[in-house]
């Protein structure tokens, strides 16, 4: 099967679990298919007529990038767009083209993006989040064939009580108009068929899955602090609830005063919780490492004791998997996608600080505890159903079921 595939984030240019995912389910699609991605391409590179990076070797000669120049990056805001759009102008040919906010932006790249449904052949049409979604709809007037939406998040699960309506608008029109969606969790169904009343027939579950082994889950990384260390790692926004993290480290420091914390990652929280950290005298615990790439992810999950994810929204949760894959116990949030699947991880509720503190209290002390977790995780993660293989099936299971109903809307 040909799969036409629009994305917003693909290695190597990276800001959260979405490329992470989208390189995982495509590695599994490889196999049997071929695949041809659509991204943003970062600006300063300026390859206004997109750039094909067909591999010369493995799987990945199944595999054609394009990528479409534009000032699009992962997890854009409306505001980030508007402090960045003047950045991006400097110098490109494309001043007078690019969007005046991000919903033009969108639209623009939905127009340059959804034209090569005329120059590749493809049975199905693929598309990931928002940002993906109107050119998958304009891909399908193009070719006639039909649309599966993969949604990794929603905008409530983003921006919690203050979604953007206009994100909204355009999830709906996307969840709407597709042949047939594909959620990450059975959490995330249930909130699509909440907030955009979409029919839960028309959507199939395909839990995420990682790379059986990597070089990089067995790197050599020893801590250079001087106690046992506490991580997380994530986006430092409010979805991922790193001033629950902040807070559990207070409580964790009175019992084990040698912990030391670990944030990886940037975002929009990040002053304040800067200051939260110094306000509750954790100024020398608390480490704030920026955002990490490549093997530096890695590196950081084996020199960790403890991985925490303190989301308030997780529809899934793939670090949870990296981190137990790289021998560290992880605690999830209950209501989490990972925490459907994931049997040997500690869960708790994102809120609940001192239920937290206690189970990291327990793994940083008693040793035992500590090894039979991460024993048992890694037994459980080398089962088919947590590979690349058995997601890729599943979504081929959709995509034929997408292309039998011929284009039509479930």
């Amino acid at each position: 099967m040909n799969v036409l595939m629009f994305g917003w984030e693909f290695p190597p240019y990276k800001a959260g679990g979405l490329a992470t995912a989208t390189l995982g389910l495509v590695k599994g699609l490889l196999r049997r298919n071929e695949v041809t991605l659509v991204v943003p391409f970062p600006v300063e590179q300026n390859d206004l007529a997109g750039l094909d990076l067909r591999s010369t070797s493995g799987v990945f000669q199944q595999l054609t990038t394009r990528r479409v120049a534009s000032p699009l990056t992962p997890y854009m805001s409306a505001s980030a767009y508007e402090f960045e759009r003047p950045q991006a102008l400097t110098g490109t040919r494309m001043a007078t083209l690019y969007g005046e906010n991000l919903a033009s932006e969108v639209e623009r790249f939905a127009q340059v993006a959804s034209a090569f449904a005329a120059e590749f052949a493809h049975d199905v049409i693929d598309v990931h989040d928002w940002m993906t979604y109107k050119a998958g709809l304009l891909a399908q007037k193009i070719s006639g064939r039909p649309l599966v939406v993969h949604v990794h998040a929603t905008e409530f699960d983003r921006s919690g009580d203050n979604p953007n309506p206009e994100i909204c608008r355009r999830e709906w029109e996307g969840l709407n108009g597709a042949t047939l969606i594909i959620a990450n969790s059975n959490q995330l169904k249930r909130q699509v068929v909440r907030r955009y009343h979409i029919s839960a027939e028309k959507i199939d579950v395909v839990h995420w899955g990682i790379e059986a082994d990597r070089t990089e889950y067995h790197l050599d990384s020893p801590s250079p602090l001087p106690g046992p260390v506490v991580l997380f790692l994530g986006r430092v926004t409010r979805q991922k609830g790193p001033d629950y993290f902040v807070e559990m480290a207070r409580r964790v420091v009175d019992y084990v005063p040698r912990a030391q914390f670990i944030v990886a990652g940037s975002g929009d929280m990040l002053p304040q919780l800067i200051e939260r950290a110094v306000a509750l005298g954790l100024a020398e615990r608390v480490h704030f490492a920026g955002p990490l790439q490549g093997e530096e992810v890695y590196r950081a999950l084996r020199a960790a004791d403890v991985c925490v994810m303190p989301s308030v929204s997780e529809p899934f949760g793939l670090v949870a998997l990296e981190s137990i894959k790289s021998g560290t116990p992880c605690l999830v949030p209950r209501e989490s996608g990972v925490a459907e699947v994931l049997q040997n991880a500690l869960k708790v509720d994102f809120w609940d600080v001192e239920e937290m503190a206690n189970k990291i209290v327990s793994l940083l002390e008693h040793a035992e505890l500590h090894d039979e977790l991460s024993e048992r995780g890694l037994a459980e993660l080398s089962s088919p159903r947590f590979g690349l293989d058995e997601p890729a099936q599943h979504t081929m299971d959709v995509y034929e079921r997408a292309v039998a109903l011929g284009g039509t809307t479930a």
